[in-house]
C-alpha cells in the first residue's frame, strides 16, 4: 500500500505569494530595497534620531532589550493556532497531519519578528556608531529572548511537530481562524475597529450603571497592562537613547497605543444600538465616563513613565505631558467612530492609485485632531494659547 502524496488547499499561493509577480511580490520586493537603503542614509538617520547630541551603548542595549519584549509579547498569545474549518476537515480525511503546517507558521511568524528586530538593532548600532561590544551584547541579547519565547510559545521537540501544534484541537484552532477572520475583514474594509479587544468577565461585578459599566470594561481588559506597562518603559528608553526624536510625539504615541484597547467597551457601545437603549444614557455621559475612564488609565501609564525618565535622568517637557488629554480625546473620538459607510467613497488619483476619499476620511477620525494637536504642541511655543487650543481640542473630541 502506497503512502498518499502531500496535498495542498486548492487556489492558495505558495510562500505567501511572495514570488507571484503580483502585487504582493512588488510590495515585498520594494520594502526590502527601501530598508536596505537606510544603511546609506546613515547621517540623515543621525540627524533625525539623535540630533546634535549622542546616546551611549548601554542606553542603546536596554533600548533594544524593552523592544524585544514588546515585540515577543504577542507571540505568547500563540494567535498562530488556527486553521479554517473547511480546511481542518479536509486534511484530516486525507491523513495529513496539520502539525505540519501549524509548526512551520510558528516559525515563520518567529523568525520574521527575530528578523524584525535584528534590523532594528543593526540600523540603530550604524546610527549611534556603537562599538563591536555592544553589537556583540546585543546579538545576545536577541538571540537568548528569541529562544525563552520560542521555548515558552511552542515548548521543544521535533522542528516540523511542535508540542503546541500536537495539543491544538478543533475547537482552539476553529477560534483562532474567526479572531483572523475578523483581523482580515477588519484590514480589507478599512475598518480596524473590528480588532478592539472584547472584556473578560469579571466574577461578581454587577452593571447596575454607567460607571459600574465603564469599570467592568476596564477592569476585562486588564490583560493589555503589560503590554502598556512595556510601552511606557520602551517611550521612556527611547526619549533617552534617542534624543533627536520629539518627546511630544514619543508620549503621544505611546499613550496613544497603550489606552486604545482599554476603549474597546466604548467601541462596542457605539457600534451597537441595541446596548446603547438598554444602558437608557445620553451621549455626553456615555462619553464623558468613558473618557474619565480612559484618563485614569492614562495616568497610570504616566507615573510609570514619569519614574523611569526621572531614573534615566532624561526628564521630560511640559508639552510632552500635555499631549497626554490630546491622547485621551483622540481614543474617545476613535472609538465612537459611526460604522463605516461605504455608499459613494468618492474615487481619487494618487500616485499609488485610486483612493477612496470619503473612506480615508472616516478611518482617520479619531488621530486626525489628535495629529493636529501633537503638531501644535511639537512646534508652537508652550503659552497660554497653545494650553488653550489644546483644551478645545480635547472638549470637541469627548463631546463630538
Amino acid at each position: 500500500m502506497t503512502a498518499k502524496a502531500a496535498v495542498r488547499v486548492p487556489g492558495r499561493a505558495r510562500f505567501g505569494g511572495l514570488f507571484t509577480g503580483e502585487t504582493t511580490s512588488f510590495l515585498a520586493w520594494f520594502g526590502a530595497a527601501w530598508l536596505g537603503s537606510a544603511f546609506y542614509q546613515l547621517d540623515g538617520w543621525r540627524s533625525v534620531l539623535l540630533g546634535a547630541g549622542g546616546t551611549t551603548p548601554r542606553l542603546l542595549l536596554a533600548l533594544l532589550t524593552v523592544l524585544a519584549l514588546l515585540t515577543w509579547a504577542p507571540l505568547l498569545r500563540r494567535s498562530f493556532l488556527w486553521a479554517e474549518p473547511a480546511a481542518l476537515t479536509w486534511l484530516d480525511f486525507t491523513g495529513r497531519d496539520r502539525a505540519r503546517s501549524i509548526s512551520v507558521r510558528v516559525w515563520t511568524v518567529w523568525l520574521l519578528r527575530l528578523l524584525a528586530l535584528t534590523y532594528t538593532g543593526a540600523l540603530l548600532a550604524a546610527v549611534a556608531r556603537a562599538p563591536m561590544w555592544t553589537v556583540l551584547v546585543g546579538a545576545a541579547v536577541l538571540g537568548t529572548t528569541a529562544v525563552v519565547v520560542l521555548a515558552l510559545a511552542a515548548g521543544v521537540g521535533h522542528a516540523l511537530r511542535l508540542p503546541v501544534a500536537l495539543a491544538a484541537g478543533r475547537p482552539r484552532l476553529v477560534a483562532g481562524w474567526h479572531e483572523r477572520i475578523v483581523r482580515v475583514v477588519a484590514v480589507t474594509f478599512l475598518d480596524p475597529l473590528l480588532m478592539l479587544p472584547a472584556a473578560r468577565p469579571v466574577p461578581g461585578h454587577r452593571l447596575g450603571s454607567l460607571p459600574r459599566f465603564v469599570l467592568a470594561g476596564m477592569v476585562g481588559r486588564s490583560r493589555y497592562a503589560v503590554p502598556a506597562l512595556l510601552l511606557a518603559v520602551l517611550v521612556a528608553f527611547a526619549h533617552a537613547a534617542l534624543p533627536g526624536l520629539p518627546d511630544v510625539v514619543l508620549v503621544a504615541l505611546g499613550a496613544y497605543a497603550a489606552v486604545m484597547p482599554f476603549a474597546g467597551g466604548l467601541g462596542w457601545l457605539w457600534r451597537s444600538p441595541g446596548l446603547r437603549r438598554w444602558l437608557d444614557g445620553p451621549d455626553v455621559a456615555l462619553r464623558g465616563w468613558h473618557a474619565a475612564g480612559l484618563a485614569a488609565v492614562a495616568t497610570g501609564w504616566a507615573l510609570v513613565v514619569l519614574v523611569v525618565t526621572v531614573l534615566l535622568g532624561a526628564p521630560l517637557s511640559a508639552a510632552a505631558w500635555l499631549s497626554l488629554p490630546v491622547m485621551v480625546g483622540a481614543v474617545v473620538r476613535t472609538a465612537t467612530r459611526p460604522p463605516i459607510s461605504y455608499e459613494a467613497p468618492g474615487q481619487t488619483d494618487t500616485p499609488f492609485g485610486p483612493a477612496p476619499v470619503r473612506l480615508v476620511a472616516q478611518l482617520v477620525r479619531g488621530p486626525d485632531l489628535g495629529v493636529v494637536g501633537v503638531w501644535l504642541l511639537a512646534a508652537v511655543p508652550l503659552g497660554l494659547v497653545t494650553v488653550l487650543v489644546t483644551a478645545v481640542l480635547v472638549v470637541w473630541c469627548v463631546l463630538r
